[in-house]
């Protein structure tokens, strides 16, 4: 064997196991949508974010925004791509302390729905997708 093909064989190798580490985006977004409707989650039309806020993906559809008065789900209208694009998509806001559903965007993908979530909720979304044992 070269150098060549054994640098290969093991960049196949790393690739095979970052895919099988990884979640599986549609699985966790029919997760997520059963855990809304088994845990009858409220609808918020905004949030309040004092003009700061982070967020934790979860799948391409749905992200935790955490914001100083605590966690909520969010929803996007599409699959979002551009969570992690660069260049990074501008956000659109009609007010710069909230987070409204159906009019702004985060990384240039509308929001459709937003849900109050408890921190022992949180915990649970953050685990859906993984295998028992694996570290999120």
């Amino acid at each position: 064997m070269t150098y060549r093909s054994i640098l290969l064989f093991a960049l196949v190798i790393l690739v095979l196991q970052a895919g099988c580490a990884a979640r599986k985006d549609p699985a966790v977004s029919v997760a997520v949508e059963d855990f809304i409707a088994v845990a009858q989650l409220e609808e918020l039309d905004k949030i309040r974010t004092r003009n700061d806020y982070s967020w934790e993906y979860l799948s391409e559809r749905f992200i935790i925004v955490k914001t100083r008065d605590g966690e909520y789900l969010l929803r996007f209208q599409r699959r979002c791509r551009e969570l992690y694009e660069v260049p990074v998509q501008p956000d659109i806001r009609f007010e710069p302390n909230l987070l409204r559903a159906r009019f702004d965007t985060i990384r240039g993908c509308r929001i459709d729905k937003l849900y109050a979530i408890e921190p022992g909720q949180a915990d649970e979304l953050r685990q859906l997708g993984w295998a028992p044992g694996d570290e999120p």
